[in-house]
């Protein structure tokens, strides 16, 4: 009898703190991707997509296409997508049902809230870094360190992952990799003399450019992750952490504090404004901008004001009315 006394008890004092931590998250009627996609992230995308094969290359390919995207896209994606999945299978343990299911459920949840459909599986790899990331862009699968998962809670992870499904939504995938010159592990089917022409048009989209790209992509992912979240604070400590490689529940973030850093950048700017020509500014902004390329989590500081400035935003608002 104290036995069951003391479960009763403990069963009492469980539910208010199981009900306190229990979130209605809200699912949009409808999610069409321009809903959280910037303008300058589809255009960009749209832009590259009117890069077309000469005429006498087309006669060679012996193809119709008349774009590279979407040519490219097609011989690739079969075995690039095989590349990756033998990658995947070797390193990372798939979310089930009955394994890491509570990421499983984080991802279907989100997958609802996205209308993403169907849900992208999400493998857990072996990594000491804080990563996401999403391979294959015909079948795309979601990527999280342990060191992520072990690092994050479920709040933060809907944010992550919502991030990730983002990408898939906006169709990212295959521009990473294509501009990343991942798909040179093809080469064998493409043969040599069409990588160069690949390079070639590629080479046509200028590293300024592509620079302003990667950050309107990320603001668009960073848009979705907080969709499937709902919280701005939640996001903001996710996005944060991505940096600071701590458990989740340890960040603390005032923005306005934490974007005074950016105005010590912003001093520094001002001196070579006053003192250089603008020969040297272009190149000096240049070196500054390409520089964030090489970053696992670029452009953090105008990403969490973008994602602030979205959370307040009527359209952001009008999604769960």
């Amino acid at each position: 009898m104290r036995k069951i006394l003391i479960f009763s008890l403990m069963i009492l004092i469980a539910i208010p703190v199981l009900a306190q931590n229990h979130v209605d998250y809200k699912t949009p009627t409808k999610l069409d991707v321009e809903d959280f996609q910037t303008l300058e992230d589809r255009n960009f995308l749209d832009n590259f997509d009117l890069i077309k094969i000469p005429t006498w290359v087309r006669k060679m390919l012996k193809t119709e296409e008349k774009y590279i995207a979407p040519w490219l896209r097609e011989q690739t994606a079969d075995v690039y997508d095989y590349q990756q999945t033998i990658q995947i299978m070797r390193q990372g343990v798939l979310a089930t049902d009955k394994q890491f299911a509570w990421i499983k459920k984080v991802a279907d949840d989100c997958a609802e809230i996205l209308h993403l459909s169907p849900t992208p599986s999400v493998f857990i790899v072996g990594n000491d870094t804080l990563m996401a990331d999403v391979v294959n862009f015909k079948q795309p699968f979601i990527i999280l360190s342990s060191n992520l998962v072990e690092k994050s809670n479920p709040e933060a992870l809907r944010f992550i992952i919502g991030q990730q499904m983002g990408h898939i939504k906006c169709d990212h995938v295959f521009y990473f990799t294509l501009f990343s010159g991942e798909l040179n592990s093809v080469g064998a089917i493409l043969g040599k003399w069409v990588q160069e022409l690949i390079k070639s048009l590629v080479g046509k989209v200028i590293d300024l450019t592509k620079v302003d790209w990667v950050l309107a992509s990320e603001i668009s992912a960073d848009r979705a992750g907080l969709i499937a979240c709902q919280n701005l604070d939640v996001a903001q400590r996710a996005l944060l952490n991505l940096k600071l490689d701590i458990p989740i529940d340890q960040v603390e973030i005032n923005l306005e504090d934490y974007l005074e850093q950016y105005k010590i950048v912003k001093e520094k700017e001002a001196i070579i404004l006053d003192r250089f020509p603008q020969s040297v500014q272009k190149g000096l902004n240049h070196w500054r901008l390409a520089g964030q390329l090489k970053l696992n989590h670029p452009f953090l500081f105008q990403r969490l004001k973008a994602l602030q400035e979205y959370a307040e935003s009527t359209a952001y608002q009008k999604l769960f009315e």
